[in-house]
């Protein structure tokens, strides 16, 4: 009788475990007249599973074609007017997260740590480079060399044409940090990276020699938990400022060229940020936007009517501001006000898988049941 009561106390903790991490379908919003008629253009299906975080996975949306590759080793070059496949190359191996181009070659990565450069006209690898530590998000290509981070504090500066490593680095990476790892940015010589720290640093791109650093999280807190300050949301570079967000931590101006900040704001958020006109656009982790003034900082206008949606980051579509949530709806925003003026399903009530990417007229993101969906208005 011990021994049954043990089991079963033992399995309604793992069954209760289980239930804490079943999320029930988000609810649709409050309903709206939609001020712009948002629709469907295309919808392409592809083999499409894709991996535990959206975020992890992008489009890169290039001369009127979109490129993507997909959780099960699948890599498409898809017109963009249309959706019609151009090209699809399978290398057989499942993916941990999005793809970065350079020329003809793409870029994927592996949860077993190794990166793949894979040409488009060939059709096939080129080579493959087992690495410290598994990747998480895309790498970053500029003139024939390629930044990479893994989720062992890692950064790396390859030969994009030949995988040879070139230089590396590492940083100390904490007990506990929001899984994920940043993209690298490289511009004006340098390659300028976040990491699971806090620490935001730029190096280097010849020889990996460091440049600045600056401290974008500041740890805080009693707990572990309190204390998480990766820099896991993408960089965003805009002319010689570069955006940088904190998770517990803040929003931070750049100056690249010596590392110091031209401002910051206490908005933690683990998203990357937008930039129209002259606000950056940024959600926090309780999915409140906020419009921000790029030059000094200062508070333009915010948005919490999509509180606890668990938006994605946001993409600028045309004269506006899109967002998609936990539920697969994307939300349009005005720039100037921050008022909602539409939504609409993307494809079905589920979490999308990949960032969108606009080309101005049209809006691109990887939906559920293997398509990728094209929305216009």
């Amino acid at each position: 009788m011990k021994k049954l009561s043990i089991v079963l106390v033992l399995f309604s903790a793992i069954f209760l475990q289980a239930c804490s991490q079943v999320r029930l379908p988000l609810a649709a919003p409050e309903s709206m007249e939609n001020l712009v008629d948002l629709r469907t253009s295309w919808r392409r299906g592809v083999d499409g599973a894709f991996g535990e975080s959206s975020e992890g996975f992008n489009i890169v949306l290039e001369d009127n074609a979109l490129f993507l590759a997909t959780k099960r080793g699948v890599i498409y070059q898809l017109d963009a007017t249309d959706g019609h496949r151009i090209k699809r190359t399978r290398i057989e191996t499942p993916l941990s997260a999005g793809l970065a181009k350079g020329g003809d070659l793409v870029y994927v990565s592996t949860y077993e740590a190794e990166l793949i450069a894979v040409s488009l006209s060939q059709d096939k690898e080129i080579w493959r480079k087992t690495l410290t530590s598994e990747i998480l998000s895309e790498v970053a290509v500029v003139a024939g060399k390629l930044a990479v981070q893994t989720s062992d504090g890692w950064l790396s500066v390859l030969n994009a044409n030949t995988g040879e490593t070139l230089w590396r680095t590492k940083e100390t990476v904490p007990a506990l940090s929001v899984r994920g790892t940043n993209v690298p940015v490289i511009a004006n010589g340098k390659v300028m990276a976040g990491f699971a720290n806090g620490q935001l640093k730029a190096y280097s791109l010849l020889n990996g020699k460091p440049a600045w650093s600056f401290e974008v999280g500041k740890p805080e807190g009693k707990y572990e938990i309190e204390r998480l300050s990766d820099l896991d949301g993408r960089l965003l570079l805009s002319g010689e400022t570069l955006f940088s967000t904190a998770y517990n931590g803040t929003i931070s101006a750049i100056n690249i060229s010596n590392g110091d900040a031209l401002w910051q704001r206490s908005i933690p958020s683990a998203l990357s940020t937008a930039i129209i006109d002259d606000l950056v656009i940024v959600i926090d982790q309780d999915s409140k936007i906020y419009a921000l003034n790029a030059k000094s900082g200062n508070l333009v206008w915010e948005q919490d009517k999509l509180l606890d949606r668990d938006l994605n980051s946001p993409v600028v579509f045309n004269e506006y501001i899109a967002t998609v949530d936990r539920g697969g709806y994307v939300h349009l925003l005005d720039k100037d006000s921050g008022e909602i003026i539409a939504y609409k399903l993307a494809d079905e009530n589920l979490p999308v898988g990949s960032r969108m990417v606009s080309n101005g007229e049209q809006l691109f993101i990887l939906t559920p049941n293997e398509h990728v969906t094209a929305l216009t208005f």
